[in-house]
């Protein structure tokens, strides 16, 4: 009886274990790596935050840039959508986004003519360094 109740118990706690692993937040969605990567910061987790970035740029960010994040980070935060649209005429519009609505589309917020003298941060070449 003792043997059935214990293989029971521990049974059910093997099953809830199990359940509990999908429900940790996976860096799928770019809220979900934003919010990620704020957690990392708050926690001093530079191995973690690290881990965010793609291949190609991790260790971009120094250990002191890093140590430099965590001043700026307070524990309420807003988190935004944004695509960025580039022309062919060298023109580029900030689109602002909602979240996934419950009718499972993105709707559009705002849009926002880039002035030129902020472009370059969002040129590949120049942002990596090569011209």
């Amino acid at each position: 009886m003792r043997v059935t109740i214990s293989l029971i118990i521990f049974l059910s706690f093997s099953l809830f274990v199990s359940g509990c692993e999908d429900n940790y937040i996976k860096p799928n969605s770019a809220q979900n790596t934003t919010w990620l990567m704020k957690l990392a910061i708050e926690n001093n987790d530079y191995e973690e935050f690290n881990s965010l970035f793609s291949d190609n740029r991790k260790d971009t960010i120094s250990k002191g840039k890093f140590n430099e994040l965590q001043d700026i980070i307070t524990a309420r935060s807003l988190h935004s959508n944004y695509e960025l649209i580039t022309f062919d005429n060298d023109k580029m519009l900030l689109v602002r986004l909602t979240p996934l609505m419950e009718d499972n589309k993105v709707k559009v917020e705002d849009v926002l003519v880039v002035p030129q003298h902020i472009q370059r941060f969002f040129n590949k070449e120049d942002f990596h360094g090569k011209q």
